[in-house]
């Protein structure tokens, strides 16, 4: 990590000491005193937040903020190994709790102080302080730097060359290819002054090979999607801030990459990894460009390979390729052309994974697990290699091995990398390869065009790739040093955003597969339910998704009914597909189709709009385009206050406290009316889809070993109408149902809506509770009474017919 950086954090850290110092010394009470105090506090919980998140990436990216944090931040990290980040969490909230510490005092003092009068040198020189804090800290620099770089789109086509698929040459007897990403192992492993007899395979197969010495790696290109992006795509994968679509289920849709050129050229292509496809969407990228089986840990699992022998990533380099090499024995058979391309895990940072075959393998005194782990990949990468070999399958496919991308900052061996200028691995080898070394100047962006220029498809450029042995200059050679070319990278991050992530602009036509429940746009699909937010001019500003998690959440955030009511201006211009009960709200009419779906076009003041039902598949809509649509003043306020009874969830939120203290997870408990839009009855996932009022008890068991188990029983449909049958006794009820061994009451529920046929109302209510409401309830209204495990009544809640109402349940420990 950069020493200088971490100097320049801790000067910062000691500002932000006196800071604390000065403002003590000016604590006073009143007002102005309060407000200091409070400005204060916020200000160094971004502070301390800023400092925590800046130490956690310059460890793992060695620049503080790039892309790569960028990039995680916005996609997620499911599917990557935490726990051997512990120390770097531990160490994260070390800094949190420090200034949490400080600032405890902070508040204590001014409490405790009986100064009256404010003492205004003391906080200017707090304040002054705190802003040299902020400016000298590396962290404030490095995300201004990143975040607020100029955007620059004019001279980015001169640069980027979007591949014209139907004019890449055929060839009759196209050759395969198996490409191997090595993790993080780049090319100054092979260095025999920095690491010698470290990777003898390699240096085998190099013999056999056309070595690349030379590839550099731009920013957007320092991580493994990343490096896969740019390998495959001739483009760097940047952060993403134009298009804020969590739910689009495609990666970069308009660029056009490897995958994509060799599907068109009758290739079947698969991808085989160790870690889980999930993170930072691995799997999508394949999928969307190409690839028409690509397997991952769990898709492994799935079939009971490597089941029990995994690390904290997925599964180890033997197991995987085992896989690899029958899979390839498979295709070399059945399937031509073909490509497979695969990335291994024994050389992730920071320590590295030992596979089981290479239990007695170390690399010199055997100190360092990294080291030793890459010593065994390599074995096993020479073993592979000679059985492919061996099987004639090199004779027509040509093998790629490539790092990644460099290796990161985390690792022990990182000094002795920065020994010799530094370079990703590119190796060719295979059918037609004659062994050479080519010292040209590139990057990882150049490989997909080198590549297909192997595969006999010609010279061609790709994004900002260019072929090595072609004639078109490499970034690398246009600019004369990494960082001109990384700024320029940086400059067209917008440009590259709108053209690859951006969403699709709406035509006037668009169709939707109601089987699939997609909607087509421009080539594009979008899953519905959803709402799409457009311009006049057909640009989509955003695309809304309805979530299933509502229940878990207590708001009704994840309903798009809520985006209607608080979001969206009154002349906004959206298309809503949806159920037609949804959509019934803005157009009655719509409302017969219950079970289907129809779709809304307009805003809510156009009083004239377009809808209709979607009866079949590939179902055309006819955007309108512009604000043609007639406004009506009052409109909005009446389809709003609609929407906000009909489909918006009525919550409540209570705290609940059972005798036992237990930390409970929160609970929701809903109930719908007999006509209500959002249908949902139960608790939580467990639903219950029959009319009427049920009595419900939620149980829990609770072992320290295995934590907390919850299940709902339906143990009796309420008859309150029926005057023929005895008195309903709620207690006597309860015990209708013994408990399952194990297991305790959480609370008891009453819940659904009245029976239809009550047409008097109830007229045979319980005769132990004291449920106010329970008595006026009308046929098809929603009710909820919630009672504790003694059966005591802790809450009752009531609502319309055409209303779901629902309570949020926190209890002891989450007030």
């Amino acid at each position: 990590m950069d020493m200088g950086n971490n100097l320049w954090s801790s000067i910062a850290v000691v500002l932000y000491l006196f800071a604390f110092y000065f403002l003590i010394k000016s604590v006073s009470r009143g007002l102005i005193g309060g407000l200091i105090v409070i400005i204060f506090s916020i200000i160094s919980l971004i502070f301390s937040l800023l400092t925590g998140s800046y130490i956690i990436a310059n460890w793992f990216t060695g620049i503080g903020f790039d892309d790569s944090v960028f990039y995680q931040l916005r996609f997620g990290t499911e599917g990557v190994g935490l726990w051997e980040f512990l120390p770097l969490i531990l160490i994260f909230l070390s800094v949190q709790a420090f200034f949490l510490v400080l600032l405890a005092f902070y508040i204590l003092f001014f409490y405790k102080s009986k100064n009256e009068s404010l003492l205004v040198l003391p906080v200017l020189k707090g304040g002054l302080m705190v802003f040299c804090a902020f400016f000298v800290a590396p962290a404030t620099s490095n995300l201004i730097s990143y975040l607020f770089t100029t955007q620059i789109m004019e001279d980015f086509p001169e640069y980027f060359v979007k591949p014209q698929i139907s004019k890449i040459q055929n060839i009759n007897k196209p050759k395969n290819v198996l490409y191997f990403y090595l993790e993080s192992l780049e090319r100054n492993y092979m260095d025999e002054n920095l690491f010698p007899g470290l990777l003898p395979e390699l240096h085998k197969i190099e013999q056999d090979s056309v070595t690349f010495t030379r590839i550099s790696q731009t920013i957007g290109g320092s991580w493994t999607m990343a490096g896969m992006v740019a390998s495959q795509c001739g483009l760097p994968l940047l952060s993403v801030f134009t298009n804020d679509n969590f739910h689009m289920n495609n990666f970069m849709p308009d660029a056009v990459c490897l995958g994509d050129i060799l599907k068109s050229r009758g290739y079947h292509l698969e991808f085989m990894g160790g870690a889980n496809n999930e993170f930072a969407g691995k799997g999508l990228f394949y999928k969307n460009h190409g690839f028409v089986s690509v397997e991952g840990q769990k898709e492994f699992i799935d079939k009971d390979i490597g089941d029990g022998y995994l690390n904290s990533w997925g599964l180890f380099d033997d197991t995987l390729y085992e896989q690899l090499f029958n899979r390839i024995k498979n295709l070399h058979k059945n399937t031509s052309p073909w490509g497979v391309f695969s990335i291994n895990i024994g050389t992730h940072q920071p320590e590295g994974y030992l596979a089981r075959q290479c239990e007695k393998v170390k690399y010199g005194d055997g100190n360092d697990n990294l080291l030793n782990a890459a010593h065994c990949t390599d074995a096993l990468i020479g073993q592979l290699y000679r059985a492919l070999k061996a099987e004639g399958i090199l004779d027509d496919t040509v093998v790629v091995f490539g790092s990644d991308h460099l290796a990161p900052v985390t690792i022990k061996p990182y000094e002795t990398l920065k020994k010799a200028e530094r370079h990703n691995l590119f190796m060719v080898s295979g059918a037609g390869i004659h062994p050479a070394k080519n010292p040209r100047q590139g990057t990882t962006l150049d490989i997909a065009p080198t590549l297909l220029n192997y595969l006999q498809f010609g010279s061609q450029a790709i994004g900002l790739g260019r072929d090595l042995n072609g004639k078109l200059l490499t970034l690398a050679e246009a600019f004369p040093s990494q960082n001109l070319i990384d700024r320029k990278l940086l400059s067209w991050r917008k440009v590259i955003d709108t053209s690859f992530w951006g969403y699709p602009t709406l035509k006037n036509i668009l169709s939707i597969n109601l089987s699939d429940k997609k909607i087509d746009i421009d080539s594009q699909e979008i899953n519905f339910p959803a709402l799409i937010r457009y311009t006049s001019s057909g640009k989509i500003e955003e695309i809304l998704y309805g979530g299933k998690n509502i229940l878990s959440t207590g708001d009704n955030r994840f309903l798009l009914g809520f985006y209607l009511v608080n979001l969206i201006s009154n002349n906004q211009l959206f298309l809503w597909v949806d159920r037609c009960e949804e959509l019934s709200t803005l157009n009655p009419s719509l409302g017969e189709y219950k079970g289907r779906y129809c779709y809304y076009n307009g805003s809510l003041a156009s009083a004239r709009s377009v809808s209709s039902l979607i009866p079949n598949d590939n179902f055309s809509i006819k955007i309108e385009m512009d604000n043609a649509f007639d406004i009506s003043s009052l409109q909005p306020s009446k389809f709003r206050k609609e929407l906000m009874e009909k489909n918006l969830i009525q919550w409540k939120k209570i705290i609940f406290k059972p005798e036992m203290q237990i930390s409970h997870t929160e609970k929701a408990v809903s109930a719908a009316g007999i006509d209500a839009i959002v249908k949902s009855t139960g608790i939580e996932d467990n639903k219950i889809s029959e009319p009427g009022l049920f009595l419900v008890r939620y149980n829990y068991s609770y072992a320290p070993g295995t934590g907390i188990n919850y299940k709902m029983e339906v143990m009796s449909k309420l008859s309150l109408c029926d005057k023929s049958s005895d008195n309903l006794s709620i207690a006597q009820l309860s015990n209708t149902l013994p408990l399952e061994k194990g297991y305790v009451p959480l609370f008891y529920a009453i819940v659904g809506n009245l029976d239809q046929e009550c047409k008097q109302g109830v007229t045979h209510p319980l005769t132990d509770s004291s449920l106010n409401d329970l008595s006026n309830l009308k046929p098809g209204e929603p009710y909820i009474a919630l009672f504790d495990e003694k059966m005591n009544t802790v809450h009752e809640k009531t609502g319309h017919s055409n209303q779901t109402i629902a309570i949020y349940l926190k209890f002891n420990d989450n007030e």
